[in-house]
């Protein structure tokens, strides 16, 4: 079951019986991540309302520096 259930893209697996603090971190750690995936999002919005705002030919040669990089 664990094994499903991380392939199925299961961060933690707790099993029975678990006491609080366990089931505290782990709700801990899911906040942390969900923080940190937030986070890169809004950059990553961030990035493609920029590159968005480019002119047509500003966005050619950014695709040159990106691709000479």
């Amino acid at each position: 079951m664990t094994v499903q259930a991380m392939k199925a893209g299961a961060i933690e697996f707790l099993t029975k019986p678990f006491g609080d603090e366990v089931i505290l971190s782990a709700i801990r750690n899911a906040m942390q991540r969900s923080r940190a995936a937030l986070g890169r999002e809004a950059e990553m919005q961030d990035l493609r309302e920029s590159y968005a705002s480019l002119t047509p030919r500003e966005q050619e040669v950014m695709a040159l520096v990106v691709r000479a990089c």
